[in-house]
């Protein structure tokens, strides 16, 4: 698809001999591969699989970074997940199969991948059929087999997908014959059963007769210009009812000399004949266009004409009624920089793959009323800028008979859609952050269908996930737009993400964004020291060798190396290695001539479910003249300080609080005799150490198995705990908030009732 683009100098040269009629009958080209029209090397992204309602790490949902409009992101599949070699996309085409189910065809730089997309939110890659290295390849299909095409040869690729729907796709044949191995472009009329072979080299139209599926026969061409793309068409009515038409872009030398629309009738295929051309003004590459579905217009796109003849992305109306005079309507322009690409037409709109401003959906309805013709939709697969530069959607193609959507980008792999806003919107008031491992917990949630939609109730689900693992759970209608969730059983201290999803009565589904939890009964807190009291620490243990820096628990007064305040909310009191004096030295007060220790007192862990240690540090070991040299071992004892296991050395300069945190049974089983200690040193000739230690805490994870319902952990749900329930209604604590939202309300005692034992 990418053009060949010449340089000023061999471009006029080009022309001066055109003039002079010497180029009008020849064909030369130089061959894509080798152009000079070289897309701006950006990398590929490289991610995991997005589906809709998912999160994306560290930036929210991933939808939220690509500006849209009127169109939804169902899933999207980046390069490294399509093929661990693939390093750009380039074409796509869809494919469905005999029982009605869906299939992407997704070509990259090193072969076509097949996904099904039948649920376009779950879209599932089926295959991979690899191909030679090139940033070219396009493919299209026909009674169940794809046939595959690139400008780095192979000639044909035939690709059976008739056993797709069991998971199977193969490479059944390649074809060699018909010249160069080389395509560009790959039409196929399906009223005719014949596919185009575009471009490759100097190459027009190669024409393959299909009735023999596996094993297409080359029957003739059309050579007298380069072909770049084309839709061939039956016609049924009109004077030329029983003709088969190409409509080509297409040009002489390689598409850059007399650019335009090349109307040829290619009915018998040893004998094509060219009906009309049309060349258009400020013409610079014709690339792709494609019929009105009334076939009364073409829609034309110039590849070079953004950023030097035209000022934003630009299609040429060609009025195609009269195939012996085709007409300049005008064009129309949207208000993006960006280049055109791939454009299709269905039900009245045309889908439009423009680059860097992605796909793009404009009314033409009405073609021949230049000012009927609006923008109606976009989704922008290059965030960042719209510039006329080759990067970003390559193509679409929006005929799958449920509405999905797809498109392929050059950095971005393969993108799934539907048309229209969202089905509903979801309000959850109490949506809860920890949920009962044992299951139970409950969730409210307002579905509101969006204006035009209807609901269908009983599509409305919940889906849970803990690591690889999802769950749905269905919602129960309350009346209104009221539904209610209950999550199941969860591994405690797993993260548990969880989203919901509705369908209207079309089958259209949205799902919402999704949440985080956490599994577990309580959290507690049972160790909390931000040492605005000595709780037992001591700074300064036997064996210690520091001469000067040794552990002091003060209010800091800070130089470059050590902090001017605590890390904690209140209070002023932490413990440091060494209290220095107002306007003293940075190293006044370092850590000297050794090793000194901070040590805890002993901690009860024997009858914690999952404790972790957290604290807050600050180290500094950049400065003096052995910078970066020493280290700070942090360390866990389960007998009281006889044996040590490391948590961490820490070691990079950091001289800012930080905090850590340690799950303890990666380390050691937790006991009654649980210490930790912080040993700062100062080992290296001249280096200059500061350390300090704040807000350290003990958090268990209560994984104890309870009945939902048992307030009083008595082992039943019975009269005792309604009690305990009624006592504590309208609180926002405690154990009788069985559902963990917040509240003791009326769902709490749903959940005893429907437990009650005793």
């Amino acid at each position: 698809m990418l053009t060949n683009r010449f340089s000023t100098l061999a471009r006029s040269a080009l022309y001066v001999l055109a003039a002079l009629g010497t180029l009008l009958n020849s064909n030369v080209a130089s061959a894509h591969e080798d152009d000079g029209k070289v897309r701006d090397r950006q990398k590929a992204f490289r991610g995991p699989v997005y589906r809709e309602g998912q999160l994306s790490k560290g930036q929210g949902s991933v939808a939220g970074t690509f500006d849209a409009q009127g169109i939804v992101l169902k899933s999207w599949h980046p390069l490294n997940t399509i093929d661990a070699g693939a390093t750009s996309g380039n074409d796509c085409w869809g494919y469905v199969s005999a029982s009605g189910r869906e299939y992407a065809l997704m070509c990259v730089s090193n072969g076509m991948a097949v996904y099904e997309v039948t649920d376009p939110v779950n879209a599932t890659k089926i295959g991979f059929i690899p191909g030679p290295q090139s940033l070219w390849r396009d493919v299209k299909v026909y009674n169940g087999f794809a046939y595959v095409v690139t400008e780095g040869g192979a000639g044909i690729q035939v690709v059976s997908l008739l056993d797709v729907d069991q998971g199977t796709v193969s490479l059944v044949n390649t074809i060699t014959s018909g010249g160069g191995l080389a395509t560009h472009n790959v039409a196929i009329n399906e009223q005719s059963g014949y596919l185009y072979r575009c471009g490759g080299g100097s190459n027009g139209l190669r024409f393959y007769n299909l009735s023999s599926p596996t094993s297409p026969a080359y029957v003739g061409a059309w050579s007298t210009h380069y072909v770049h793309d084309a839709q061939i068409v039956n016609y049924i009515s009109g004077p030329f009812a029983g003709k088969e038409i190409a409509f080509c872009c297409a040009g002489l030398n390689g598409g850059n000399v007399e650019t335009g629309l090349y109307i040829v009738d290619v009915t018998n295929k040893t004998a094509p004949t060219l009906i009309s051309r049309i060349l258009y003004p400020s013409a610079r590459y014709s690339h792709q266009g494609w019929l009105t579905e009334d076939k009364r217009y073409f829609l034309l796109g110039d590849e070079l004409d953004e950023g030097a003849t035209q000022s934003f992305s630009t299609t040429h109306v060609i009025n195609v009624q009269n195939l012996a005079t085709p007409t300049w309507v005008g064009q129309f322009t949207n208000s993006t920089p960006a280049i055109t690409h791939n454009c299709y037409t269905h039900q009245g709109k045309m889908f439009q793959a423009n680059y860097r401003s992605g796909m793009r959906v404009f009314n033409v309805s009405s073609p021949g009323n230049i000012a009927s013709v609006t923008e109606v939709a976009y989704f922008d697969t290059y965030p960042g800028d719209d510039a006329a530069q080759f990067n970003g959607l390559w193509s679409c193609y929006p005929y799958f008979p449920s509405g999905t959507v797809i498109g392929s980008d050059l950095e971005r792999g393969l993108f799934v859609w539907r048309m229209g806003g969202p089905v509903a919107t979801f309000s959850v008031a109490n949506a809860p952050s920890m949920v009962n491992p044992a299951g139970g917990t409950t969730v409210d949630v307002v579905i509101a269908p969006a204006q035009g939609q209807t609901i269908n109730p009983a599509s409305a689900k919940m889906n849970v996930t803990v690591g690889s693992n999802t769950t749905s759970v269905a919602m129960t209608a309350l009346g209104g737009n009221n539904y209610r969730a209950i999550f199941p059983a969860t591994t405690c201290t797993a993260t548990v993400s969880y989203n919901f999803e509705v369908a209207n009565t079309g089958g259209d589904r949205t799902v919402d964004v999704s949440r985080s939890a956490f599994s577990a009964i309580a959290l507690e807190t049972p160790v909390d020291h931000n040492f605005e009291a000595a709780s037992g620490w001591v700074g300064g243990v036997a064996g210690d060798t520091a001469t000067a820096g040794q552990w002091v628990r003060v209010d800091p007064v800070g130089t470059s190396a050590q902090p001017e305040n605590d890390n904690s909310a209140t209070g002023t009191l932490c413990w440091i290695t060494g209290q220095g004096n107002v306007g003293g030295a940075d190293g006044a007060a370092d850590v000297d001539g050794g090793t000194t220790t901070l040590l805890s007192p002993s901690f009860d862990m024997s009858q914690m479910d999952e404790p972790t240690i957290e604290f807050w540090y600050w180290y500094s070991n950049s400065l003096g003249g052995a910078p970066n040299a020493d280290s700070m071992p942090v360390e866990i004892s389960a007998d009281g300080g006889s044996t040590w296991t490391m948590l961490e050395d820490i070691a990079t300069n950091n001289a800012v609080w930080t905090k850590r945190s340690y799950r303890v049974r990666s380390f050691i089983t937790p006991s009654a005799n649980v210490r930790v200690r912080f040993v700062a040193r100062d080992l290296a000739t001249g280096s200059l150490v500061e350390a300090g230690v704040d807000d350290f805490k003990i958090v268990n994870v209560d994984c104890t198995a309870s009945i939902p319902g048992d307030i009083n952990g008595d082992g039943l749900v019975n009269a005792g705990d309604l009690a305990g329930l009624l006592g504590a209604w309208g609180s926002t604590s405690g154990p009788a908030d069985i559902n963990g939202d917040g509240i003791v309300d009326a769902t709490d005692l749903a959940i005893l009732v429907s437990n009650w034992n005793g």
